[in-house]
């Protein structure tokens, strides 16, 4: 065998490709500085605080934006008012685009026909399903081309369905990997209760679901690789028509993905729920909507309440009412909904914010308790209990281990005491409420002795004890086992159930001392 290996027997390395960058003639332009504004008629355009909604605008690569797209955004937050139409100025007239048109202006009016005043949903929570008028261009159900395979007869139970899904998808539905898919959901699951309240339980294929579960329907999910998973979360993107096609559209910014998948299609199979991608894209515009409603002095909006008809029936109505910049201040982005971030700092144990969530008005917070002390300064003068003759016999210096050399002279631990609120707080006494035990004891005994006594032998001859002299060291308080032995009668006179009755419960929630123990 030669000593010498051919190239053959060699690794090969692969020739490295960069991720392709935009090319010049490509669409999407990727471009923070291109946006469009989308005014409400209703309010003054001073300090921009009748901008509606501001969208990005990635559809050519100068500035453009999908009208459909654009349209059933601004429709969405008008309390889904799909008869809206865009102008050019706050009187202008109806723009002339088909539903696959370019916005390529910088901002634009969104109207309704007679209403200049119009109420809008001030965040996702409050925003109603249109089960009954869907938007235009939006189909209902979601057929595939027919390289699927047979529609599932039966949906698959909780644990199941991230496997179901990746079968169905058979991977990634815009990227196409098929390494590492994750089961991504189209109605998040922290927005459950939001389901729940608009019945979409009703369209899920699995009908037996409720509660958290409500969510995790096969229909309601796609398979999305890991990167793209967060993406999807984080409202970088939605899923859209454009063209009688499921496309992929960047509602954000990104370094690579928006180059990638902007206008992606995407082959859809039968059993996703196109009314779950109109939740995602509601999901993913509703916080935008708070620049909006914080930048004027007031705005009128639609909200959800829970309130008795007339007729005394309870249950929830839409209400529209005029909600301040003040109170718009105070919404969250997500309304009556578990947090769904990453973990990150400051965040809370379980237990702290119970306690701080079901501590009463006005009542000290757990972290303000937890900083309060009633330690006063240490003193270097010993306990007067302590020996003096123990204190000399000490090791000096305190720290023998430690070269002398080494040992600073260190300052006095400063204890400082949070401010004051009237309260004294006390440590829990162990041995709280032992009087009264040893005083209920004491009770069932006598109750005991007198349930005995009139069972006792008639017969003077058939008593080998005194009671008198048993009763009376009983009453006495002698402790102690070897002591309270010589008090005690035999079994013949006390009876066999009474002795085993009481020694079982001498010991039942008592200090030992208490037992002579």
């Amino acid at each position: 065998m030669s000593g010498t290996s051919s190239i053959s027997d060699e690794v090969v390395f692969r020739e490295y490709y960069p991720p392709k960058a935009a090319q010049p003639s490509a669409t999407f332009s990727g471009s923070h500085l291109h946006k469009i504004a989308f005014r409400h008629p209703g309010y003054r355009d001073e300090f921009e605080q009748n901008v509606l909604l501001t969208l990005y605008a990635f559809d050519n690569h100068n500035r453009g934006l999908h009208y459909a797209t654009a349209h059933t955004a601004c429709a969405l937050v008008a309390c889904n008012a799909w008869e809206g139409y865009l102008t050019h100025t706050r009187d202008g007239e109806r723009l002339q685009l088909t539903a696959d048109g370019l916005l390529t202006e910088k901002e634009y009016y969104f109207r309704l026909p007679g209403n200049t005043q119009y109420p809008v949903y001030p965040t996702f929570f409050n925003w109603k399903f249109p089960k009954d008028k869907m938007p235009p261009h939006w189909p209902e159900e979601i057929q595939d081309d027919g390289e699927g395979e047979t529609a599932l007869v039966a949906p698959p139970s909780v644990s199941g369905v991230t496997k179901a899904v990746i079968a169905r998808d058979k991977g990634c539905v815009i990227s196409k990997n098929q390494d590492y898919v994750e089961k991504a959901h189209l109605c998040p699951q922290s927005e459950a209760e939001w389901f729940r309240i608009n019945g979409m339980g009703d369209y899920n294929l699995n009908d037996t679901l409720a509660d958290e579960v409500i969510t995790d329907d096969i229909s309601n999910a796609i398979g999305l690789r890991p990167d793209i998973h967060k993406a999807f979360d984080d409202r970088r993107f939605i899923i859209v028509r454009k063209q009688d096609q499921w496309v992929v559209h960047f509602t954000n910014l990104t370094q690579n993905l928006g180059h990638r998948y902007h206008n992606t299609p995407l082959k859809l199979r039968t059993g996703v729920s196109s009314r779950c991608l109109l939740i995602r894209f509601a999901w993913a515009i509703f916080p935008s909507v708070k620049k909006f409603l914080t930048r004027g002095a007031s705005h009128w909006v639609r909200i959800r309440v829970q309130e008795d008809s007339e007729e005394g029936v309870s249950g929830f109505t839409e209400k529209t009412t005029e909600m301040s910049r003040d109170e718009a201040l105070k919404l969250g982005g997500r309304s009556r909904s578990r947090s769904v971030s990453p973990e990150g700092k400051g965040k809370k144990r379980k237990g702290e914010e119970d306690a701080e969530e079901q501590a009463e008005p006005g009542s000290l917070s757990l972290s303000i308790l937890k900083r309060r002390r009633t330690d006063t300064p240490l003193s270097p003068t010993p306990p007067s209990n302590v020996s003096s003759a123990l204190i000399s016999s000490s090791p000096k210096p305190p720290y023998p281990h430690i070269p002398p050399d080494s040992q600073k002279q260190h300052k006095p631990l400063e204890i400082t005491e949070a401010p004051s609120d009237g309260i004294t707080y006390t440590s829990p006494n162990p041995y709280a409420g032992v009087a009264e035990k040893l005083a209920e004891k004491k009770r069932v005994d006598q109750l005991r002795l007198s349930w005995l006594r009139p069972q006792r032998p008639s017969n003077p001859d058939l008593i080998c004890c005194d009671y008198n002299a048993a009763s009376a060291a009983h009453n006495s308080g002698i402790q102690g086992r070897a002591n309270r032995s010589q008090s005690q009668l035999c079994e013949e006179c006390l009876g066999v159930e009474y002795a085993k009755d009481r020694d079982e419960d001498e010991d039942e929630d008592l200090p030992p001392w208490v037992n002579g123990e």
